[in-house]
């Protein structure tokens, strides 16, 4: 729980289920005790009424096993020279603000506690770009594309080398960077917007990383035009290797990027602002 609670005249604070027994709670300090209280009482009994002649006593209604009158004779001396402030105020501190004062955001902040930064999120959910393609990237981010390696990984069949290089193994990282044609692709569509200093370099062997890396060189519409063009570009590397897996086609580089400049003008004309900041239509290079 959140709440300690300080107890003055203890009419405030529940006896059973608040934190007011040197920053615990009942509940967790004698639990098999607990067990034995009825809901009503756990949920009604306050501080002060629990106190006055020893009431909470009179609470127990279940089975007192060995463990039930061992948790009550510890409860008992914790409560032994327990005194309220008749004329004091319970007050109640929120932990999880410096202030201990309570606020939505530190109670949503809360539910995030001890949780795992996941670095591309916020290019991925926040680029603009049609939702099958965030998701793509998302699963990409997380490595669960049916690439040869994970088919593989699963006794699954699959290609024998990347269908668009047929050169090396294929993984999500080698078909969208390391592979020959992707590192092309990658060259010409950045060259069309002047920006291809940023395309992948043989050093470059994490998606992800490269992605970072680009977008990081760039700022304001400049730079959401480019993580726009990312994800366009991969989403078009992906399609085309999944023709030449399923349809039979050919790795044909001329073709993706004719795909490139049709999409980026759909794009352009759906709210990609970012896109439309970028100069120069794509051009089909032969």
């Amino acid at each position: 729980m959140a709440i300690i609670s300080d107890v003055g005249n203890g009419k405030n604070t529940l006896f059973w289920t608040d934190r007011w027994l040197h920053g615990h709670c009942i509940k967790d300090l004698a639990p098999r005790l607990f067990a034995v209280i009825p809901q009503r009482k756990r949920k009604l009994r306050t501080v002060q009424q629990a106190l006055a002649n020893r009431t909470w006593i009179l609470d127990i209604k279940g089975a007192l096993t060995i463990g039930v009158i061992m948790e009550y004779f510890q409860l008992w001396d914790l409560l032994y020279d327990f005194e309220l402030q008749p004329k004091v105020e319970d007050s109640h501190t929120w932990k999880l603000s410096n202030g201990g004062q309570y606020s939505a955001k530190s109670a949503y902040d809360s539910f995030f506690v001890g949780k795992i930064l996941f670095r591309p999120w916020e290019r991925i959910w926040k680029t603009w770009a049609p939702t099958k393609c965030r998701f793509f990237l998302w699963l990409v981010a997380h490595k669960r594309c049916w690439t040869s390696d994970r088919l593989a990984r699963r006794g699954l069949p699959h290609p024998e080398k990347c269908p668009l290089c047929d050169q090396a193994d294929e993984s999500i990282d080698h078909l969208l960077i390391e592979c020959v044609f992707s590192r092309q692709f990658w060259y010409y569509i950045l060259r069309q917007v002047g920006l291809h200093s940023l395309a992948p370099q043989p050093s470059d062997n994490s998606f992800d990383d490269w992605w970072e890396k680009a977008s990081a060189a760039t700022s304001g519409l400049t730079q959401k035009g480019l993580n726009s063009l990312i994800f366009l570009g991969a989403w078009i590397i992906w399609n085309h290797r999944n023709s030449c897996v399923f349809d039979g086609a050919i790795p044909n580089i001329a073709e993706t990027l004719k795909l490139v400049g049709d999409e980026r003008r759909r794009w352009t004309l759906a709210g990609a602002r970012g896109l439309s900041h970028l100069t120069a239509p794509a051009q089909v290079v032969s």
